[in-house]
């Protein structure tokens, strides 16, 4: 299955709260969204995008990634003119194309999707019991200036025990063969039936 199963380790940086002379608690003004984080020839963490394109360096680089290689991921993070300092880091999937399969999708919980930039975000809720799912899309059709597409979820025999967050990005940019204007409609299965969203591709 072509799908982008990000294995990035899941860092978290504790935030810390600072007393000083009796004044109040302080805590940063933390900024949680997706972003792309870009690793460089050593495998350190150098710059952070987020989806309205500003691109920041960053103060608190964790080492130990893939060479030249950028992670989607969701953050909380604190900026500090064009650098960023991170708090919290959450791998996210960038969904590849599983049009040629023959699977159709399983069932999954929703628990929000946006678009952002050029991104289709997902917050996702799936059932697990710490076995391995797959992720993707699928193109279904194209007609009247509208593409259709499924959001290609399989469950792969993992027992529905508990509900764990996922978080999920569909790269606008990636699907090229739609033009700028075009409308995007997305089709999920869900247990309650299937939900449709429709997006705009700038």
């Amino acid at each position: 299955m072509k799908h982008s199963c990000l294995c990035i380790m899941v860092s978290l940086i504790c935030l810390v709260s600072c007393k000083n002379g009796g004044e109040e608690d302080f805590y940063p003004n933390v900024v949680t969204e997706f972003a792309t984080i870009r690793t460089d020839a050593e495998g350190t963490m150098k710059e952070l995008t987020t989806d309205d394109e500003h691109t920041y360096a960053i103060k608190n680089p964790q080492k130990g990634y893939k060479k030249d290689y950028s992670y989607r991921v969701v953050c909380g993070f604190v900026r500090e003119g064009q650098a960023v300092t991170l708090y919290q880091l959450t791998a996210a999937y960038l969904l590849g194309d599983s049009t040629d399969l023959a699977h159709e999708p399983d069932p999954i919980k929703v628990t929000s999707i946006w678009q952002s930039g050029k991104y289709i975000n997902m917050h996702l809720s799936p059932l697990t019991q710490g076995g391995t799912q797959y992720w993707g899309y699928r193109i279904d059709e194209t007609s009247d200036g509208a593409t259709h597409l499924s959001l290609h979820h399989r469950q792969n025999g993992d027992p529905q025990s508990y509900t764990q967050s996922v978080y999920a990005s569909l790269s606008l940019d990636g699907l090229e063969a739609i033009p700028a204007g075009n409308d995007i409609v997305l089709h999920v299965k869900t247990y309650n039936g299937e939900q449709v969203w429709t997006f705009r591709k700038p």
